[in-house]
């Protein structure tokens, strides 16, 4: 019987339509978990041999004393941090306390540029008819002379006028520090103005001298604290020339072999006879050691670590000596801020100046590097360096820490106004506005991210950067802001990219809560509002937990955006500023594959540490998504 009510079609080859249809979407299926473990064998395959290679490189690096080199180098950028830190200090204290004055010599000094541009030949000119008046032989000369110059020196004055009265003072005074009065005095005393001389009016004279000696003592201290680091610079300088050298003459003797191989063989298939004795002319030259002499050029160094320890007392002492110059009151709070921030880190830089020194004076060249070190520089480097004259770096913790924090201040908008969103359309809204509100917040996801990379630099960051000039929101931590391709930027946007994801996981998990519950509180006199927030919220928790968590593996896994407005700094933020470090520019995972693969050559260490990069993403990415399918599974009551 039920071979007679079984449905009969057309057949080709013996199979029927519905097992037809049956082995495409599951051989598609298939197709796409090949494809995806290819996918993934490959990435890993790439990724893993990145670590023997990169352990090669760090032997070479101990071998070649450039790890050596490296102590000195970063005790320099620790000390160049502080320093830089005065430097911002003082000029800030004189922008708040001399403005003005600093105005003034600033603005003397682009009219003063432009002034010779434009007049250039007119100067010339009067210079000339100065000269000639003076070399002028006997009364008739001397008669001539004068009044060509007095014609010249007219001319000059109808120019100088012109000029003065073209100036703009938005275009010359571009930090705003002169007033309309202090502008116009400034105008009337180049009036006068001689170009021949070229001496400042007296009012710039006077405000540079004031400027000067108010700024005096702080500028001492300053100049102390940098010209503390001048011998540990020096030899920096003098340890990289010579590790350098040693790493240059050792790699080209690791490729000794292949390269006298490549000229035998290119020898032998030259077009003539005078350029195959040449070729092999060269490869006869080369040279075949079994093992390079690290102990012989690394003797070098020897003295390195006297002058070193040298360097270091004279660089603690200079910085004592500097820090405890700076004055102890200022024209802001900022400045204020400053100062104490390089008191507060001068103890860590000597503390860590002092664990450098000691690392440097344990360090052996023939030491072995363990993979374990290879694995440990990339997943904490806090370098990311390619394409040095000196060593690349493969530090993976920059590029790490600038999307978490990117994709953070993305959730921390985002949830909010997705869960809000979700709530609203799902349980409060009526149905037009369901259907007005829901397809636009969808219709965001299909919003290209190139467009909005596009928006973020030109409208987004460019409004930013000038929000955060009003000087009412000065209070804000990291306001006014220097960059406007930073964190913040970067995050913003990558929120507003997040809440069609999250909206619509949200709103699927809410209207996924059984209609009981609702009914029930209602029933109970619970307010509808009351209804949401303490039974639908709670019961729908494990999707809108999962929601979330898409929403961070959409955000950090996207690209676009953020390689064109986080600014691309390859630099962990400087968490000091607290709050403030948003708006710092950072660079991201996904960015820094974008930015550099389509430069590197295959097999290169440079390419297998991107594909590491993207193998930890990849890994991020992966269990982020088991970790939302588990949550649903396990607590979904509105799965």
């Amino acid at each position: 019987m039920a071979t007679h009510f079984k449905r009969k079609g057309k057949r080709l080859l013996g199979i029927d339509r519905q097992s037809a249809i049956r082995f495409f979407f599951g051989g598609n299926a298939m197709i796409s978990i090949l494809v995806l473990g290819a996918i993934c064998l490959f990435l890993a395959r790439e990724a893993v041999l990145f670590f023997p290679q990169h352990q090669r490189d760090l032997e070479v690096f101990r071998l070649t004393g450039q790890e050596y080199a490296n102590f000195v180098i970063e005790e320099m950028d620790e000390f160049t941090e502080v320093k830089s830190l005065a430097d911002q200090a003082f000029y800030q204290e004189m922008n708040e306390a001399y403005g003005i004055q600093r105005g003034l010599v600033d603005c003397y000094g682009a009219l003063n540029d432009r002034l010779f541009d434009n007049g250039e030949d007119l100067i010339d000119e009067l210079e000339d008819a100065r000269d000639e008046l003076d070399d002028a032989d006997g009364e008739e000369e001397e008669t001539l002379a004068q009044a060509d110059l007095d014609g010249i020196q007219s001319e000059w004055d109808d120019f100088l006028r012109a000029e003065l009265g073209k100036a703009d003072r938005k275009t010359i005074d571009s930090f705003g520090r002169l007033g309309e009065k202090e502008w116009q005095e400034l105008l009337d005393a180049m009036a006068s103005w001689d170009p021949v001389e070229d001496e400042p009016p007296a009012l710039v004279n006077d405000a540079k001298a004031e400027m000067t000696k108010g700024m005096a003592a702080f500028d001492a201290a300053r100049m102390q604290i940098g010209s503390a680091g001048s011998e540990l610079a020096r030899l920096r300088s003098e340890i990289i020339k010579i590790t350098t050298e040693i790493k240059t003459e050792a790699v080209a003797d690791m490729s000794s072999a292949a390269r006298k191989k490549a000229l035998l063989e290119g020898s032998v298939n030259a077009a003539t006879e005078e350029a195959r004795a040449s070729l092999k002319a060269q490869a006869e030259a080369i040279t075949i050691r079994e093992n390079f002499p690290y102990s012989e050029r690394i003797k070098a160094l020897e003295g390195s670590r006297e002058k070193h320890e040298a360097a270091v007392t004279s660089l603690k002492s200079g910085m004592q000596a500097g820090v405890a110059a700076l004055p102890t009151e200022f024209a802001s709070t900022e400045v204020e801020t400053l100062v104490s921030r390089i008191r507060e880190r001068t103890p860590g830089l000597f503390e860590y100046l002092d664990t450098s020194l000691k690392e440097s004076a344990d360090w052996r060249y023939d030491e072995p590097v363990s993979w374990l070190s290879s694995v440990s520089s990339f997943f904490f480097g806090k370098d990311w360096v390619t394409n040095s004259s000196f060593h690349d770096f493969y530090g993976l913790l920059p590029l790490f820490t600038g999307s978490l924090l990117i994709s953070i201040i993305a959730l921390i908008v985002a949830i909010p106004f997705s869960l809000g969103a979700a709530i609203y359309v799902n349980r409060l809204a009526g149905p037009r506005q369901q259907n007005f509100i829901k397809p636009v917040i969808e219709l965001i996801g299909a919003i290209p991210s190139v467009v909005l990379g596009f928006f973020g630099i030109i409208v987004l960051g460019e409004a930013l950067r000038q929000t955060s000039q009003l000087e009412w929101l000065s209070w804000v931590p990291g306001f006014p802001m220097q960059e406007r391709l930073n964190i913040l930027n970067a995050g913003l946007l990558l929120a507003l990219m997040a809440v069609p994801t999250i909206f619509t996981l949200c709103e699927d998990a809410i209207n996924n809560v059984p209609s009981s519950f609702t009914e029930a509180s209602l029933a109970l006199g619970g307010s509808k509002l009351q209804t949401v927030m303490r039974i639908v919220v709670p019961a729908a928790i494990s999707g809108i937990f999962a929601a979330i968590l898409l929403g961070f593996g959409r955000v950090i896994g996207e690209t676009m955006v953020v390689l064109l407005v986080a600014g691309n700094q390859i630099a962990i933020p400087d968490f000091g500023l607290g709050v403030g470090v948003i708006t710092q520019p950072a660079h991201t995972m996904t960015g820094i594959i974008a930015q550099e693969m389509g430069e590197v050559t295959a097999d290169t260490i440079h390419y297998r540490a991107l594909f590491s990069v993207g193998l930890v993403l990849f890994t991020i990415s992966l269990l982020i998504n088991i970790s939302a399918r588990r949550i649903i599974k396990r607590f979904g009551l509105a799965a």
